[in-house]
């Protein structure tokens, strides 16, 4: 399994744990070693970075740090 597939993997189930439902993830082609995806619920995103510079970390955003809005009636 390449690192991306296992950060992609790894970012669904933290961001499915917090109430998230993630579509599908893109990259730019400025930056093709990081992909994002967004909740279709609520918005909130995450990031996973192959090649994290030295103050990097690997994977970042909401949907992975914070519970979906979606559930607290917010949207």
């Amino acid at each position: 399994m390449s690192r991306r597939d296992r950060l992609r993997r790894e970012a669904i189930e933290a961001a499915t744990w917090r109430g998230h439902q993630l579509g599908k993830f893109w990259t730019s082609r400025y930056r093709p070693f990081k992909a994002t995806a967004n909740c279709l619920r609520c918005c909130c995103t995450v990031t996973i970075n192959t090649r994290p510079e030295a103050n990097e970390i690997d994977m970042a955003g909401d949907a992975v740090a914070v519970g979906c809005r979606a559930d607290k009636g917010a949207l």
